[in-house]
C-alpha cells in the first residue's frame, strides 16, 4: 500500500513536470503557406490577369458600338434639321419626324443585338482560401474567457 502511494507521487511529478516543459518551450514557427495554396494562387492570378483582359476587351467593344449608335442617331437628328428646314407643309414635316424616330429606333435595335452578342460578362476567379493554422494548446490555454455577466 506505501508502495502504491510512493509510486502514485513520482508518476503524478513526472507527468506535471513533463507537461509544463512543454508548455513552457518557445511556440513552433507557423509553417509556411502548403505548395498547393501556391499553386492555386499562381493559377488565380494568372486566371484573373486572363480576366481583366475578357474585361477590357469586352469595354473596347462596347464602347465601340455605343460610338457607332451615337453617330447614327447624330446623322438621322442632322438630316432631320436640314429638311425641316426646306419642308413647307405639316403633312412633310410630320413624315419628317417619323423617318428620324424609325431611324433612331432602328440605330437603337441594332446597338441592343450587337451588345447582346457580346455575350455575358466573363466570370471573376474565385481567389482560394488560405489554409486555416491550428492554434496551438499553449495558445489556446492562455487564453483567459471574459467573466460573464450577472443579473
Amino acid at each position: 500500500m506505501r508502495l502504491r502511494g510512493i509510486a502514485l507521487v513520482v508518476i503524478s511529478l513526472t507527468l506535471l513536470f513533463s507537461s509544463s516543459i512543454n508548455a513552457s518551450a518557445e511556440p513552433t514557427p507557423s509553417p509556411s503557406p502548403s505548395p498547393d495554396y501556391q499553386i492555386l494562387m499562381n493559377q488565380y492570378r494568372l486566371d484573373l490577369d486572363r480576366y481583366r483582359d475578357l474585361v477590357q476587351a469586352r469595354e473596347k467593344a462596347r464602347s465601340q458600338i455605343n460610338r457607332t449608335f451615337m453617330v447614327a442617331v447624330n446623322d438621322a437628328n442632322h438630316e432631320a434639321r436640314m429638311t425641316m428646314k426646306v419642308a413647307k407643309t405639316a403633312a412633310i414635316k410630320n413624315e419628317i419626324l417619323s423617318k428620324q424616330k424609325i431611324a433612331v429606333t432602328a440605330a437603337s435595335v441594332a446597338r441592343d443585338a450587337a451588345i447582346a452578342a457580346l455575350g455575358a460578362l466573363p466570370t471573376p476567379p474565385v481567389k482560394p482560401i488560405k489554409p486555416v493554422e491550428m492554434g496551438t494548446l499553449n495558445k489556446m490555454k492562455n487564453k483567459k474567457s471574459s467573466p460573464s455577466p450577472t443579473r
